[in-house]
């Protein structure tokens, strides 16, 4: 696992990147606005049934351009922190997945290979491993999600990294952090934390 004064200097050397690795950046809500677009800063977004509201420096991107992942939230340089993905349609395919803290890459829902995805790579690396390390339920607002954090490795080690992933079974809403450090983990848990349904 890389060293925290690691990451931080990885994010520090992403500072001239911008949030647009996603898409491009418009104002307003992303529900409303085009497919690709991001919402402003400390913006209230919707997934599904869930309402968030952003911290200032994030962005959400609803759809991302080829090669992205659908459902980013960005924070200050780094393109990829979490994804907040509503799965009610895919759940349905025979292709899906249900998330789960039990098994070791449980934030992947489909048949693809996982992919490493790090500040630095979106996506990156093909994972070669990946083990739970913590596991149980944790608050998404006034709801319990089944909740893991698993520690992960990639055929390019300097992608190895934490994830935690949150998902609510009946909402069908997951929720995936990438590259987990301390003070991610407390600005995501921070939104969640803002999190109403309806």
């Amino acid at each position: 696992m890389r060293s925290k004064v690691a990451w931080c200097a990885a994010l520090a050397v992403l500072g001239a990147v911008t949030a647009t690795s996603c898409s491009t950046a418009v104002p307003g809500h992303p529900h409303g606005a085009p497919s690709g677009s991001t919402s402003t800063r400390g913006s209230a977004i919707t997934v599904g049934t869930m309402h968030v509201t952003l911290l200032d420096g994030m962005r959400y991107t609803e759809a991302a351009s080829p090669g992205g992942l659908d459902g980013c939230v960005s924070a200050t340089s780094v393109p990829c922190v979490a994804q907040l993905r509503d799965l009610r349609t895919a759940s349905a395919g025979p292709q899906f997945t249900a998330p789960s803290g039990n098994r070791p890459y449980g934030w992947q829902t489909g048949t693809d290979a996982p992919r490493c995805v790090t500040p630095m790579a979106i996506p990156g690396a093909a994972a070669t491993g990946s083990s739970v390390v913590e596991r149980g339920f944790a608050p998404i607002g006034p709801k319990k999600a089944e909740y893991a954090r698993f520690q992960v490795t990639c055929e390019d080690p300097a992608q190895n990294s934490e994830v935690r992933m949150w998902w609510l079974p009946t909402s069908k809403i997951l929720v995936v952090e990438y590259a987990s450090t301390p003070v991610l983990d407390a600005q995501l848990d921070q939104v969640l934390a803002t999190a109403t349904f309806g």
